[in-house]
């Protein structure tokens, strides 16, 4: 197994110039099984597997039931560009990175969808791809734009519970790379439970706390511009986390979150602006992400 796969432990297979890392540590799959990983692997590398649901600009996302087994999303990450691809053999693959932390992630008592394989084509592609199984929730901003009449109650006590898990994960030395919404499942009420998504970018890192760092997680989490979400409702995240996390100087800190969540909402609004004004065609192109064939709200919308 090439060094750039290692940091996690699992079984090692090379096929059709790929080589990955199958992490079943329960033994929950038979070997027919793993052979339908492995397929479907390839099938979404290849852009044939039926059910596509996200294209991200670095990343592509398909879905896939396995005979007998679960639902899995197999991600396709893009080979990097420029500086990056340049550092490519040198580092660690990404998807060993979110292996890993995903496995210190539940280790630490964080719900993290389960990693069951990862792969990296041989240099000097870089292409790479990981292999989770589906997560049984509903995203945030589902969530939040279904939570109305009765349900309000419900979306309030989420809300609050949802500053306090962040809390949580920033007091056990935890950043999320992109802590938006759309990267946060919904996946009990009672009490609210949550798991997250996209670790690409998660550390586990001294710098957590430090303030800069932790209001980073809390400006990605509070610009989002959601229907259903109030500024009251992003008081009740930041109440659950401050609940949880004592803040110094609070309320210069929230002036100061608040201020970043403005400038934040604004560079959105200019690059809609720009993408706006150069045509339809490019305009999906454009986009951070682009939902397709969309399974009961799995893919982000925008």
């Amino acid at each position: 197994m090439r060094w750039w796969l290692t940091g996690v432990e699992g079984v090692p297979v090379s096929r059709g110039g790929w080589r990955f890392v199958w992490l079943d540590y329960d033994a929950r799959f038979s070997e027919e099984m793993r052979e339908q990983f492995i397929d479907n692997a390839f099938a979404a590398v290849d852009g044939t597997l039926p059910r596509r649901i996200r294209r991200s600009r670095r990343a592509e996302t398909w879905l896939q039931q396995i005979s007998g087994g679960p639902s899995v999303y197999y991600k396709v990450l893009d080979a990097p560009q420029g500086l990056d691809a340049l550092w490519r053999p040198l580092r660690r693959a990404r998807a060993a990175h979110i292996a890993a932390i995903s496995l210190r992630l539940r280790r630490d008592g964080f719900d993290s969808a389960e990693v069951l394989l990862i792969g990296a084509e041989e240099i000097p592609s870089g292409r790479e791809i990981i292999a989770t199984e589906r997560i049984e929730g509903m995203m945030v901003p589902r969530h939040v734009r279904a939570a109305g009449g009765e349900h309000r109650a419900r979306k309030r006590a989420i809300l609050h519970a949802l500053g306090s898990e962040i809390a949580r994960l920033h007091h056990a030395g935890y950043i999320h790379g992109d802590l938006t919404p759309y990267n946060i499942f919904v996946t009990g009420f009672d009490p609210p439970r949550f798991s997250f998504i996209d670790h690409e970018r998660t550390r586990h890192t001294w710098r957590a706390h430090l303030e800069r760092q932790r209001l980073r997680n809390l400006v990605q989490l509070g610009h989002a511009n959601l229907k259903g979400l109030t500024d009251t409702d992003r008081m009740r995240v930041w109440c659950g986390y401050r609940a949880l996390m004592p803040v110094k100087r609070s309320k210069s800190v929230l002036r100061r979150v608040v201020t970043m969540i403005q400038a934040r909402i604004a560079r959105d609004r200019m690059r809609a602006k720009s993408v706006g004004a150069v045509g339809p065609e490019r305009q999906r192109m454009s986009r951070d992400d682009v939902a397709i064939a969309a399974p009961t709200g799995e893919a982000r919308e925008r």
